[in-house]
């Protein structure tokens, strides 16, 4: 049986659609497909008596459609300053064998190319964010300005969405600069396309 468990923290995510991404209000993405990645850093987090304070994690999805209603390929990465109890946690939270987000997720996706652990730079204050993970993902991006001549001041902007990553739901509308994957059966390089911030609380089971 599975201990008990809870995660918070800040993530961030970043696809291959237009802003505003109308995959997380339930409709079709802009595009043929959805290439999408996300990144958590855990501020705080327990599995049993296991404590996961400051790990980071991402996972690295593609979908022939809206990804909330299923997955075609997906990878995830972890921290590898995790220790052995701390890799056997989050093994068993990513895998969904302790119940929560990562279990209902896991019912819509077809083919998981594993889990492997590398190290991780990760920065997110809302205003902008990055990942950069040992040549298999890196993504900068920062919250979206409004166009030159408007009269609007340069601020986040948050959005209310359907997407149960984010804690209520809640994002910083962003853009990326840059969102490139190398990972076998999951590559892309991407410019100037969607991406958001925001925090995150889970738990299970």
């Amino acid at each position: 049986m599975a201990d008990k468990w809870k995660l918070e923290g800040t993530l961030f995510d970043a696809c291959n659609c237009t802003t505003l991404c109308p995959c997380v209000y339930g409709q079709p993405p802009t595009g043929p497909d959805c290439q999408v990645s996300a990144v958590w850093h855990i501020t705080r987090g327990n599995y049993g008596t296991t404590k996961l304070d400051g790990l980071n994690f991402a996972g690295v999805f593609y979908a022939t459609g809206n990804p909330l209603m299923g997955v075609d390929r997906a990878a995830m990465l972890v921290d590898d300053e995790a220790k052995p109890s701390q890799r056997n946690a989050l093994e068993t939270i990513l895998g969904g064998q302790a119940g929560g987000l990562f279990a209902m997720l896991g019912q819509g996706m077809k083919q998981f190319l594993g889990l492997s652990y590398a190290p991780f730079e990760y920065k997110n204050d809302q205003k902008s964010w990055l990942v950069k993970v040992d040549g298999k993902l890196e993504i900068h991006a920062g919250f979206l300005k409004p166009p030159a001549g408007l009269p609007f001041k340069p601020t986040p902007r948050k959005a209310q969405t359907y997407d149960p990553l984010f804690e209520n739901g809640e994002k910083v509308v962003g853009i990326t600069e840059s969102h490139v994957a190398n990972m076998p059966g999951l590559t892309r390089s991407i410019v100037g396309k969607y991406s958001s911030a925001g925090r995150f609380s889970y738990k299970g089971p």
